[in-house]
């Protein structure tokens, strides 16, 4: 890991990750293939690809770190596993810019979770952020200018359960106890696989599905860069910087992939879905400014 991200690179190679993160929606509005499929062929490249890189590194596996953290890096993997099964459903379902402003209500959930699940402190400001971004997910639904969900209903709910599973897929990550980054990160993608790859075989029948050569080649894309370079690169920068910057730079990947959906794909979500989107990121964004400015605040008085 060290040869890939270092102090002097970490926030180069945070806002690389991000943004590979935020193209996700894009590609997957061009590949011809079921959600369950898409995400399946993304954990298991993504592992292939993962492996490749511990290998290439020189890294190594520790078995009892592992072994150590066994049943929370279990409920981790399942949650990465339903984020990605659910949020993929949404890019299918709904606009992308809809789904990805769905699955950003991550933040808003950790703030309303965090004191029950971390038994961390909750002020009334970080409260009345949360309590906004559900108010902006109302705007974004059009409720409020349809009546009703309309169209959209089904792939909101799936957008708004891949927030929840991602919330509780941060919450186990934080009660991971000395393991590190490519452990955690190659384990909870080969559960997430295996959990996906169950479900596939359930739910459908692969002889029924056609595999295109430009769908299998955009699968093998998120894979690589998507999965396996995009997480080394994330979990590798986290290592060197503090949690209000990394959660800041956490914004490209919401604000990459909207931007793209406009551009590439022109959608656009009306008047009150923009500004609903506005609110969910800025009152998401606001507290993690104020924690930025109060830690580089405590470092100069501690200096």
């Amino acid at each position: 890991m060290a040869d890939i991200v270092n102090a002097s690179n970490a926030k180069l190679m945070m806002i690389i990750a991000m943004s590979l993160f935020g193209t996700i929606g894009v590609i997957t509005h061009f590949i011809d293939l079921p959600s369950s499929v898409i995400v399946l062929g993304r954990g298991v490249f993504g592992s292939i690809f993962l492996l490749m890189i511990i290998y290439i590194t020189g890294s190594r596996i520790s078995k009892n770190d592992i072994y150590s953290n066994a049943f929370t890096l279990l409920c981790s993997g399942i949650c990465l596993g339903l984020n990605w099964l659910f949020l993929f459903e949404a890019y299918k379902s709904v606009e992308i810019s809809l789904a990805t402003v769905c699955n950003y209500m991550t933040p808003a959930l950790v703030i309303l979770v965090s004191p029950i699940f971390l038994k961390t402190g909750i002020t009334y400001g970080k409260l009345g952020c949360a309590l906004l971004a559900l108010f902006g997910l109302i705007l974004v639904s059009g409720v409020l200018e349809n009546g009703s969900f309309g169209d959209s209903e089904y792939g909101i709910i799936c957008g708004v359960l891949a927030a929840v599973f991602y919330t509780a897929m941060i919450i186990f990550n934080k009660k991971l106890k000395s393991i590190g980054s490519y452990d955690r990160t190659l384990v909870q993608l080969m559960i997430a696989a295996m959990i996906l790859f169950v479900y596939c075989t359930v739910t459908l029948d692969f002889g029924e599905i056609e595999f295109d050569t430009m769908s299998i080649v955009l699968v093998i894309i998120l894979g690589l860069f998507q999965t396996a370079i995009s997480f080394t690169l994330y979990f590798g920068s986290l290592a060197y910087l503090d949690a209000p910057t990394a959660v800041i730079f956490g914004y490209i990947e919401p604000i990459l992939g909207i931007f793209l959906s406009i551009v590439i794909l022109g959608e656009d979500l009306g008047v009150l879905g923009w500004i609903g989107a506005g609110i969910i990121l800025g009152s998401t964004f606001i507290p993690e400014l104020i924690n930025l400015r109060n830690s580089r605040r405590d470092r100069v008085t501690s200096s």
